[in-house]
């Protein structure tokens, strides 16, 4: 496996893996390693558990045994439009699978084998949550080729109000939050709340975020 650079570093998030269902022998001792190896809490809980309050940016660890290619990239869009700051790994994958194109979700970080022993789960767990990928090399070359334009761009912008639209045309043509106040006719703390909302829904923390990932989307070539 490969261990792509990414910004950030830290390993200080809680861990959910996410199953159909949690009384399952093989995931209570899946959940009782990864504890052991890491000295963490791994809770399991079952997809409608996930989108809680409490879950933001903590470690999310699908088990992709449990639901269908469909189902498991109906979650990670609501993982993306909801939680974005999360990052998930998609656990006990197949080398035959053909499941590429779930990492066309920016939150996807890691795939783990179900061969993979327990050092293994446990280094790729530490790569991740100090801000960094863990791919297998066919994951990695695919990435290479296709991430640039993932296809969640689309479904992020509809969630956009009208007002968001407008914060993100004006982010990019590099107006300050007075110059937007100004233009729109509101306060600056009401285009900051906005400016915020419009941060939580792309999954970026600034200005430099947004314009990042305006960028990555070709969305000034799109005309979005």
């Amino acid at each position: 496996m490969d261990a792509s650079m990414a910004q950030g570093s830290r390993d200080d998030s809680k861990t959910y893996l996410v199953v159909s269902h949690c009384n399952n022998l093989a995931i209570r001792l899946l959940a009782r390693s990864i504890e052991t190896q890491r000295g963490v809490t791994c809770t399991a809980i079952t997809r409608d558990d996930l989108f809680c309050d409490q879950i933001q940016d903590d470690l999310v660890l699908i088990n992709v045994l449990d639901f269908p290619s469909a189902e498991i990239e109906r979650l990670l869009g609501r993982i993306q439009e909801r939680m974005p700051l999360c990052r998930v790994i998609l656990v006990n994958a197949d080398r035959g699978d053909n499941i590429f194109f779930l990492l066309n979700w920016p939150v996807v970080k890691g795939v783990i084998y179900q061969q993979d022993n327990d050092t293994l789960i446990s280094k790729a767990i530490d790569v991740v949550c100090k801000g960094r990928s863990w791919f297998p090399r066919n994951y990695m070359d695919y990435l290479v080729r296709h991430r640039k334009t993932p296809t969640r761009c689309g479904h992020v912008f509809e969630s956009l109000t009208s007002r968001e639209r407008q914060m993100l045309d004006h982010v990019v043509r590099g107006m300050s939050n007075n110059e937007i106040a100004d233009a729109l006719c509101l306060s600056t703390h009401t285009v900051k709340a906005h400016l915020q909302s419009l941060y939580r829904k792309v999954g970026v923390k600034n200005r430099v975020g947004v314009m990042r990932w305006v960028h990555e989307n070709h969305l000034e070539e799109e005309g979005q």
